[in-house]
């Protein structure tokens, strides 16, 4: 099995918010869904994204569907 390179710019906001390209989402299969994640930083200029778990928004507005602990 073969790993598939895929490259895109994600943009982090002032208040650290990330948004993941559709490209991404699409391969990961969470597209249309919120995702817990998981940042290492390695060095200077790199960094590894572990999707830890995902789930569908709900309908109840901005901020009330966050993972609970």
């Amino acid at each position: 099995m073969s790993a598939e390179v895929i490259r895109e710019t994600i943009t982090v906001q002032a208040d650290g918010r990330t948004t993941i390209p559709e490209k991404i989402r699409e391969h990961l299969q969470i597209k249309g869904l919120k995702a817990f994640c998981e940042v290492q930083i390695y060095g200077k200029d790199k960094a590894l994204i572990r999707v830890m778990s995902c789930w569908a928004p709900t309908k109840r507005g901005p901020g009330k569907d966050v993972v609970k602990r």
